[in-house]
């Protein structure tokens, strides 16, 4: 039965639907800087190595990916160091001794406050970015450069984004024209009108369009 139907199928006239085959070029259309430093001969990671950012916070699973120049004798080639901003749920398996300070309350005795001396900036929570970002007091972005695009991204960041101010449709402004034209300000009667408010716009709204309205036609 299957070969009678494909067969059916060959005499069919109707032409068969063949896909293109999908590209392997990656648009960037997130952000024009990093569209602009964008190489299409590397692959996202390697991207990403080059220009100074990371693709993943997480540590690799697997092998690391290298270029044919950098895998000249396997048996030679160093083991990469563990990423500092990597993320880890393994527990640690041995603890590196050292000195702390304990302050304990006077009349319980209770442990309130433990001073390390080997720590700068307080971790009570293990994070990992505690020894690598650096806290600002006040709102300036920091002087140093890391390198790469870092810098420019971190100016866009920096700069707030405008608001446009919506505006009206002439659609819009023909049908405030229409109200204001038969009302004048009377907002009360503009809501009951349900030929020229179908939508029933209540009063606060209609005066809103309306100030609008005026502002542009002044």
């Amino acid at each position: 039965m299957g070969r009678e139907l494909q067969k059916k199928k060959n005499r069919s006239s109707i032409p068969k639907v063949k896909h293109k085959p999908k590209s392997k070029r990656l648009h960037v259309l997130g952000n024009a800087t990093v569209a602009a430093n964008w190489d299409q001969t590397l692959t996202l990671s390697q991207n990403y190595r080059q220009l100074g950012l990371t693709s993943k916070l997480n540590d690799h699973t697997g092998g690391i990916e290298r270029l044919g120049s950098q895998v000249k004798n396997n048996l030679h080639t160093a083991v990469p160091a563990k990423d500092r901003l990597s993320v880890t749920s393994k527990l640690p398996t041995s603890i590196t001794p050292s000195e702390a300070r304990i302050e304990r309350d006077p009349s319980t005795g209770a442990i309130l406050r433990v001073f390390h001396s080997h720590t700068t900036t307080p971790n009570p929570l293990n994070d990992p970015l505690n020894g690598v970002l650096e806290v600002y007091d006040d709102d300036k972005p920091p002087l140093h450069l890391i390198g790469g695009i870092i810098p420019e991204l971190e100016e866009q960041a920096l700069m707030k984004v405008k608001k446009r101010p919506r505006q009206q449709s002439k659609r819009e402004e023909d049908w405030i024209s229409d109200l204001v034209r038969k009302y004048g300000e009377n907002f009360s009667h503009m809501t009951r009108d349900r030929k020229l408010n179908p939508y029933q716009q209540s009063e606060g709204e209609l005066r809103r369009r309306v100030r609008t309205w005026k502002e542009k036609r002044n």
